[in-house]
């Protein structure tokens, strides 16, 4: 019989712990590669936004949960050897050469990882699989593209696999090569105490850490970028790592100091569970500490993908017309009969037909992009910045029911409800517009803003601006301006009989395809800009998909049909939200099972201790305190750190964002703490399963079974 036989034999000795490393070991692998096969899918790449913050941001959570498996995983191996020791000093007592036992745990854990991988990678493709053939019937595509399983995908996942037990054998080596006997037999019962003489200086310093980590990478340089229009570059950042610091100071305090107070009684009720979590103290705050991570990217997964749902649908409640197109002077355009034509045909009424006359004329402005040598951000003013639209304020008047008087030589800026300034753009930066054909020009004068969504274009800045010239001005710098700089927007309102959707798929597929060349621009094209800057990337083609208006297209002249985006909103970022649910999904299982592992882990320690105690006299209510308080410490404080900081940091980059935090996004601060509520009801619900778990394993299923026929028996009287 070969050692490594030996070896498989003494596994039935050990079973929970082998069952337990496969187990956190397949999971890592499984959902990892789940997610590594569904993203790299050609199918969801080709759904996702083209570049942005959007694709950024997905790829850091992906980033957040592979580590977040990384971890855990390392974790679970640390365990494994830990309780493995156990097997080895009796082998390496018995006379077994050390290298030859070495050789062979190291050839038994690499064909454990190497099983545990293939299997987890094919059952991981087929969750992808399975998950992707339902995100395929869910957006209906019409493209003839369904999901399959792709190359980088599988390389991605083996990727992960090969990092991960490079790791693990890297720990087993450095494990076996103890040449000292009796720490190896002593392993499994070894303690980490904190050896560092920690006082309350150790809970001030972390929380002035923390609050200079948030103040350093968040708040300070929103600050300094606003007032005085500086950007201090990517290095703010590294502030980040003070929170970190921070976070492992106020956790080694938490399970290291404990005063007697003002309720001495209280404290010596629990000196007993005190001294024994401080003898396990340096690993449980690195599980406190890991939890606490993982929990942080479960949370800002959830919070960043409803924010996007949830700012989509209020945009899309916002509009002050269900439907809202463009064309060109020169683009063969759909007549009002068309349209009727079309909604006819799926039982849709229209109403409130109306075309408004819009003039593109050269406007000034004043350019906000670079920054000097010292980070300061430049102001240029340009006399020709870029082609903006204008309106008269008869036409506006009369198109929106909303009257509005305009001064000669004066203007209005279009804003939308809820859209706060930004020093990026300044609406009273306009002080001159021009009509290139003609060459005729006139000095303008900012006399103020109106609210009305329609002629809001992507961010109302730059070249998709617009404003309300008094009627005179407007036909004075209007005569004689070519057709492809004169622009008619199509507004017009929808009944609730008959299927709006259907009609509103149709209608954008026939938009898209009545369009010309000079309108399948980007959202950032300017005429004038490509003409005077160099190196100018925004003038190719925008690829457009008539049949798929869930996708997100950078498009200049992107039409805003109310009843499309009520109806695709979901599905136009679905990819984004089940990747990021995913994310949350994997953090929270590893949060979870690691607090699971470390509560059996802590009874298992415990058990001898609380055996003592009770041959001492000690109640069965006092030896449950004694486990509950060590428990609730692996759970409690990971929790609610994870918790009030991701809440706090994410309302702050809201109000980040504009400098207020505005009522649109009071629903997603709602959202938001329900989030907070509901995974602070799964940890609980965790903690309760964990300390019945403890309690059976220190002292026997018949007490935890006493105690809840006491429990019912106490109900009942």
């Amino acid at each position: 019989m070969t050692l490594l036989n030996v070896l498989n034999k003494l596994k039935k000795y050990n079973k929970g712990n082998y069952k337990q490393f496969s187990l956190c070991f397949s999971l890592s692998v499984l959902l990892v590669s789940a997610l590594t096969f569904f993203m790299l899918s050609p199918f969801v790449q080709s759904r996702l936004p083209s570049g942005g913050d959007s694709r950024k941001m997905l790829y850091m959570v992906y980033a957040v949960a592979v580590t977040g498996c990384v971890l855990f995983t390392i974790y679970a191996a640390g365990l494994f050897l830990r309780f493995k020791s156990r097997e080895v000093g009796i082998l390496m007592a018995l006379g077994t050469a050390k290298g030859r036992l070495s050789k062979t745990i190291m050839k038994e854990m690499l064909l454990l990882i190497g099983q545990l991988s293939v299997v987890s990678i094919f059952i991981g493709g087929m969750m992808a699989f399975g998950f992707g053939k339902l995100y395929e019937y869910l957006i209906q595509s019409a493209e003839g593209d369904g999901f399959r399983l792709s190359l980088p995908g599988l390389a991605g996942s083996v990727v992960f696999v090969l990092t991960v037990s490079v790791m693990i054998m890297g720990m087993t080596a450095r494990f076996l090569k103890r040449a000292n006997l009796i720490e190896i037999l002593t392993e499994e019962r070894r303690t980490e105490p904190i050896k560092k003489n920690v006082d309350g200086k150790y809970l001030v310093t972390g929380l002035i850490l923390i609050a200079l980590g948030i103040l350093g990478g968040l708040i300070v340089p929103s600050i300094i970028s606003t007032i005085f229009k500086r950007v201090l570059g990517s290095f703010t950042y590294v502030f980040y790592i003070l929170v970190l610091i921070g976070l492992y100071k106020i956790m080694v305090y938490s399970v290291a100091v404990h005063k007697r107070g003002k309720n001495p009684q209280k404290y010596y009720k629990n000196l007993i569970s005190f001294g024994m979590l401080k003898f396990q103290g340096v690993s449980v705050v690195r599980n406190m500490l890991i939890s606490t991570l993982l929990l942080a990217g479960a949370f800002f997964a959830i919070f960043y993908s409803a924010t996007n749902y949830i700012q989509g649908a209020t945009i899309a409640a916002s509009e002050d017309n269900d439907m809202s197109y463009r064309y060109l002077g020169d683009a063969d355009r759909l007549t009002m009969q068309d349209v009727k034509s079309i909604a006819a045909a799926y039982g849709v009424e229209i109403t409130d037909y109306r075309e408004v006359e819009i003039a593109r004329l050269l406007g000034s402005g004043v350019a906000r992009e670079n920054y000097d040598e010292e980070g300061m951000l430049t102001e240029e003013y340009r006399e020709k910045d870029y082609y903006k639209n204008f309106i008269s304020a008869g036409m506006f008047s009369e198109a929106t029911g909303m009257e509005v008087k305009v001064e000669p030589g004066t203007y209005l800026y279009v804003n939308r409800r809820n859209n706060t300034e930004n020093y990026w753009f300044l609406p009273e930066d306009l002080d001159m517009a021009e009509n290139t054909d003609t060459g005729i020009k006139k000095g303008l004068i900012f006399a103020g803003t109106v609210e009305y969504s329609s002629f809001f274009y992507d961010r109302g800045q730059d070249g998709n601006a617009s404003y309300i010239l008094n009627d005179e001005d407007f036909a004075e710098l209007k005569k004689g301006l070519s057709n492809k700089f004169q622009m008619t927007q199509v507004l017009f309102n929808v009944s609730d009989a008959g299927d709006t959707y259907a009609f509103s798929k149709e209608l954008y597929a026939r938009y898209c395809k009545s369009v010309p060349d000079s309108m399948r621009v980007m959202a950032a094209y300017d005429e004038y800009r490509e003409g005077v800057d160099a190196g100018y990337d925004y003038g190719g083609l925008t690829t457009l998909y008539p049949k798929r208006p869930e996708i997100e297209v950078d498009w200049k002249y992107s039409p805003v049909f109310v009843p499309l985006l009520e109806r695709s909103f979901v599905l136009t970022y679905a990819t984004l939200l089940l990747i990021f649910v995913f994310v949350s999904v994997i953090c929270l299982v590893s949060a979870g099972v690691i607090g699971y592992t470390r509560s059996i882990t802590v009874a298992v320690k415990s058990k001898r201790v609380l055996m003592d105690v009770k041959k001492l006299g000690a109640g069965q209510e006092y030896l449950n305190r004694i486990l509950k308080e060590q428990i609730k410490k692996i759970f409690v404080l990971p929790t609610a750190a994870a918790t009030i900081l991701m809440f706090i940091y994410y309302t702050m980059i809201l109000w980040q964002n504009d400098g207020v935090i505005s009522s649109n996004e009071y629903p997603m601060i709602g959202f938001n703490i329900a989030v907070c509520l509901i995974v602070v009801l799964y940890q609980y619900t965790l903690y309760c399963s964990s300390f019945r778990k403890s309690q059976m394993l220190v002292f026997g299923a018949g007490t935890a079974v006493m105690k809840k026929r006491r429990e019912r028996d106490g109900e009942r009287i």
